[in-house]
């Protein structure tokens, strides 16, 4: 699994877990106004215990990049 989460100082990290939820690899920081796909980035070990540090820490949070469908009034 592959999902972005945002530090408190608004950089995005990409992390990759396992199925049960050990964190395998991360990737960045990144600028939150382009991010692209989570497939795009290469996952590596070198920051993945200062990742689990600031999880624990609750210095990252996981956020949804999905598109916001709008809902327009119905008239």
């Amino acid at each position: 699994m592959k999902d972005f989460w945002q530090h408190d100082n608004g950089k995005v990290y990409a992390v990759r877990s396992d199925s049960f939820g050990r964190i395998t690899g991360a990737a960045g920081p990144f600028d939150p106004d382009n991010l692209g796909s989570l497939e795009d980035f290469h996952y590596g070990p070198g920051i993945v215990e200062w990742v689990k540090n600031a999880i624990a820490e609750r210095k990252l949070r996981r956020i949804n990049t999905a598109p916001v469908k709008q809902v327009l009034p119905n008239h």
